[in-house]
């Protein structure tokens, strides 16, 4: 999603249903809250494996990898949610 700019064609559109206008750039940016999500699993499930510090920097991590990728799926529905007007100003 983040390399080629577009949803697969196999997505359902009930998938997409906050997601108003889907463009490049609102596909990337979908792209990448799911990367930033996968991100914060992972380092949730590598912080029972590794010493007490350093699983507690992972979940630290986990925590800030979530709310990066939470942040920019508000923003990229926002976008995909704004009037034509607002976009010609932009």
């Amino acid at each position: 999603i983040v390399l080629r700019g577009g949803f697969p064609a196999w997505w359902m559109e009930w998938m997409l249903w906050p997601v108003k206008q889907v463009t490049p750039q609102i596909a990337r940016l979908q792209g990448l809250t799911v990367v930033g999500l996968g991100t914060s699993i992972v380092a949730i499930g590598f912080s029972t494996w590794v010493s007490q510090f350093l699983g507690g920097l992972l979940v630290v991590l986990a925590i800030a990898a979530y709310l990066v990728g939470a942040g920019l799926y508000v923003y990229s529905t926002w976008l995909s949610r704004r009037g034509p007007k607002e976009q010609e100003l932009a």
